[in-house]
This record gives C-alpha cells, sequence and structure tokens, in this order.
C-alpha cells in the first residue's frame, strides 16, 4: 500500500491515500455504450487527471438516504479526493481523464437508499438505522479513445444499527466489512447491466461520527472487478484511521505522538502572546502517522506577524514532526485564511503568505 500523498490538501484540507489491486483494460475490450461529447481536453500535470470539457455534474453527488438528513455526515473532500487516489493505483494519470459520474442514475441510488420495504430495488433494512447512507460514482475516460474505460464507486456505510431489543449499536470493523461486501454483491450486478466490459473499482468508505466535526470518515476496503466480472475478484482492507489532537483518544492509542503534537502546541502558544487555538487531525495508515494537518487561529495584528509566527510554527514542525510525515498548517483569523505551511514527506517544505 503506497503512502505518496498528492498536494488536494492545498485545495480541501485532507485528502486520503489508500490502496487497490492493479489492472488496466486491455485496448480491445469494448467501450462503454455511452460516450462523451468531446471538446478539446484540459491536459495537467501528472500527478492530477486532466479532463474532458464541458463539465458535467455527478448524477449521485450529494445523495443521502431518505431517512438519514441531518443524521449522517459524509465528508465530501475527503470521499470524493479519497476516491481519485484510489483510481490512481488503477487507472494512471498518463492514461485517463477523470469525468464526473454519468453511467449510474439518480432515480437508481434513490431506490437502493430506500429500505426493502418500500421499494424492491431498497437495500437498507426495514427498521432502525440505514446501512448505505450514499453512493458516489467517478468515471475515467481512455486518452486514446475518449471513452469510458473505468468506473471507481463509492459506498459510504453506517457502522451504527439497531439491535433485537431496539438499541443501537455500532458494528465492528470486520462486521462493517461484511456488510459492505455484501452491499456490493448486489449493486456491482446492476451497475454491470449497462457497462459491459468495463473495469470497475468498489470502495467502502466509513461514514465519521456526526457528533465530531474535525474527524473525517475512513475507508476499510477496495475491490476489484475485471472488465468481464460481474463480483469482485479481490478484496483490499485498507487499516485507515483518524486521530484528532489533542484528544484522550488520541493520548491512549498514539501516545508517542501526542507528545510531540503537545511540545509543538506548548512552545507554539509560547511564541504568541494572545489566545490561539491549536487543532491536528492525524491520519495514520497501518497505525503509523502519514499525514498531519494542522489548523492555527488567532486574531493576528499585521502580516508580519502572520509571516513570523509561520515560520517558527514551520520551524518547530521539521524540528518534532517525522520527515516521513506529511504536514499542512493553517494559519488563519476567524473570518479568512492568513498563511499555508505545507511539507511533503522526505521533502522541502514551502510557505504562501496570502495578500490582500
Amino acid at each position: 500500500m503506497r503512502t505518496k500523498w498528492i498536494h488536494f490538501c492545498l485545495a480541501a484540507g485532507l485528502a486520503a491515500v489508500t490502496s487497490a489491486c492493479s489492472f488496466l483494460p486491455g485496448k480491445d475490450e469494448a467501450p462503454a455504450p455511452a460516450t462523451p461529447s468531446i471538446s478539446p481536453v484540459i491536459e495537467v500535470s501528472e500527478d492530477y487527471y486532466g479532463s474532458v470539457p464541458p463539465y458535467r455534474p455527478n448524477q449521485t453527488r450529494g445523495m443521502l438516504s431518505r431517512l438519514s438528513q441531518g443524521s449522517y455526515r459524509i465528508d465530501f473532500s475527503h470521499l470524493e479526493l479519497g476516491l481519485m487516489e484510489i483510481a490512481r493505483e488503477t487507472f494512471s494519470t498518463k492514461d485517463y481523464y477523470f469525468q464526473e459520474g454519468q453511467q449510474i442514475k439518480r432515480e437508481e441510488v434513490t431506490a437502493w437508499l430506500s429500505r426493502a420495504k418500500e421499494d424492491p430495488a431498497g437495500l437498507n433494512p426495514d427498521k432502525g438505522p440505514n446501512l448505505l447512507v450514499h453512493v458516489l460514482e467517478h468515471d475515467y475516460l481512455d486518452k486514446d479513445t475518449q471513452k469510458l474505460a473505468g468506473l471507481v464507486l463509492g459506498l459510504s456505510l453506517s457502522p451504527v444499527y439497531e439491535d433485537a431489543t431496539g438499541q443501537e449499536k455500532s458494528y465492528t470493523r470486520e462486521e462493517l466489512l461484511a456488510k459492505g461486501q455484501q452491499l456490493a454483491a448486489k449493486i456491482i450486478p446492476k451497475v454491470r447491466a449497462e457497462n459491459q466490459q468495463i473495469p470497475m473499482v468498489i470502495a467502502l468508505y466509513e461514514v465519521p461520527d456526526p457528533s465530531s466535526t474535525l474527524v473525517p470518515g475512513n475507508f476499510i476496503a477496495t475491490g476489484t472487478v475485471n472488465a468481464a466480472d460481474s463480483s469482485v475478484s479481490k478484496w483490499q482492507p485498507i487499516d485507515e484511521k483518524y486521530y484528532l489532537f489533542p484528544s484522550a483518544e488520541a493520548e491512549e492509542d498514539q501516545p508517542q505522538v501526542s507528545l510531540q503534537y503537545d511540545k509543538l502546541m506548548k512552545q507554539t502558544q509560547q511564541f504568541f502572546q494572545e489566545y490561539i487555538g491549536l487543532t491536528g487531525v492525524g491520519r495514520f495508515m497501518g497505525g503509523k502517522l502519514t499525514e498531519l494537518t494542522i489548523t492555527a487561529t488567532a486574531e493576528y495584528d499585521s502580516r508580519t506577524e502572520v509571516l513570523q509566527f509561520t515560520q517558527f510554527a514551520a520551524n518547530l514542525i521539521n524540528q518534532l514532526i517525522d520527515k516521513d510525515v506529511h504536514v499542512n498548517l493553517y494559519v488563519q483569523s476567524i473570518n479568512q485564511p492568513l498563511a499555508i505551511y505545507v511539507r511533503p514527506p522526505d521533502g522541502e517544505g514551502y510557505m504562501h503568505i496570502y495578500r490582500k
């Protein structure tokens, strides 16, 4: 599983780095029935997908199960960018263009998100919290033919369920994975019926705790569906977890990183005489910290003060946080961003001060 981070973080905060088994469709495979209308393509750097104008909105973005409004938080930036990073393992940015999902219709997803007793196509239990709360599709177009050549599907799952006594409980990671695999087994043939010979990647995403607005959800597994198949050929578990710093959970589960963060927080707050709010979100893969995003909020008097503070904090980060960790530092007032410092793994950090 690779842990290289691309710099989506500058635009959307957290990004997700996950893995999936690689396979590339052969050039002799039949294309999808639907072919996008083509105008001159937009080429970008090798780290990002190019696109094919005109922009077409995703058919399923933003949809939640009908009975779940207000109950679940999806964290779409993490979900969407995570799906793109998963896609990179199979659909190279050199060979494919990205397009928002166009194959699965909104009414189909509406039916899937319903309860089975309400709709014959419904995939959610007849009572209690819903299991499947969102479906997101991303499409990948072959650069040579500019036709659909790959599809990535994200299934967002809630771990909360109702037991026989009516009490709400939470599935373990293993139980939620099994439930997600069962859902995928029902959804894949429906998608395959309209997309013959198109390889697919399925990503299972556990939605975040709605009580925490800072910690995103996490991916728990990816599955590959080969071009001629209508089921997953192999599932790859993903050991991904986020912690809020400072927090009792992080202190208990990640004591060494918590100690490093506490030193960073205390020394940073000593530098700035006024109150400064410092929060961190750490992403761990296989129990190892791979990315740390820090937000420093205060009322700064001048841009020179912002500059001095950001430089001081960046120096502390380089002293206290392991060099193989990707670090994002966002310096802001209550109303606006003021500065960014980004240090990629084993690379030179760079800083930007916003100008009015």
